[in-house]
């Protein structure tokens, strides 16, 4: 098996730092997935793929990568657990209305 990084945006292939080939042949083969990861934490890498590539083409398998937390965290912005919890606390101190219907 060979392990390719495919930029998802040209169909490029990585070759070196800041070195990308249209070529597969010409591409880096990473050899374990795991150091395709480490390669696009440590270089940075956005808008790219994890290319599986067996012997027959017919069992290549294309892997996802999500957008790097660090650059979007739609979650980070959002109030912790623990915030939430002093916020009902508050909310339940306060005095509430007896409803009508009880």
């Amino acid at each position: 098996m060979k392990v390719f990084l495919r930029d998802t945006q040209n169909g490029w292939y990585y070759q070196a730092p800041s070195r990308w080939t249209p070529e597969q042949e010409a591409a880096h083969d990473l050899a374990q997935v795991a150091r395709a990861v480490e390669l696009i934490f440590e270089a940075h890498l956005d808008n790219v793929e994890i290319l599986l590539c067996y012997d027959d083409p017919r069992y290549d398998l294309v892997l996802p990568v999500p957008p790097s937390p660090s650059r979007h965290d739609p979650l980070r912005d959002r109030p912790s657990s623990r915030d939430s919890h002093q916020a009902d606390q508050a909310n339940s101190a306060s005095p509430r209305k007896k409803d009508p219907l009880m």
